[in-house]
């Protein structure tokens, strides 16, 4: 099975201070030991970035040196599958936007969504599963909830 973790996934992880940081953490370390097949788009890395090194979105925030060497880590681990857009991913992203009146932030689910299908993702990890209310086509997965 093929999983997408979206960006509070990796943010849960590596901010000491979230108290789901544990799961978040586990589920990391099981895809860096093979146990999971876990892929990451470059979006969830730049917002992974943002996220860690903005004081007012976590507690500790990351300087940038360690939010660089972090997301660079991230990103040449063999373990971890980069998925890319195509070019036909914004035209579909921008009539999914259309179609479902997505509009400010709600656009870049929408772009990991059509990320997730066009590389035949079984599964999007994320923590705010309602954001993701207009996806029909790849599963969409609370890690946290029991």
């Amino acid at each position: 099975m093929k999983i997408l973790l979206d960006t509070n996934i990796w943010v849960h992880a590596y901010n000491k201070s979230s108290p789901n940081q544990k799961s978040a953490a586990a589920i990391i370390k099981k895809a860096i030991r093979g146990e999971i097949d876990v892929c990451l788009t470059s979006q969830v890395l730049y917002e992974l970035f943002a996220v860690l090194t903005n004081p007012k979105r976590v507690e500790i925030p990351l300087s940038i040196k360690e939010a660089v060497a972090l997301c660079i880590e991230l990103w040449e681990c063999n373990e971890i599958e980069k998925i890319n857009p195509s070019g036909v991913v914004p035209l579909e992203v921008f009539k999914l936007a259309q179609a479902f009146k997505l509009c400010r932030a709600e656009i870049f689910d929408c772009n990991l969504v059509v990320i997730a299908k066009e590389n035949s993702v079984d599964v999007i990890y994320t923590e705010n599963v309602a954001d993701f209310k207009h996806c029909g086509f790849v599963k969409i997965v609370n890690p946290f909830e029991k």
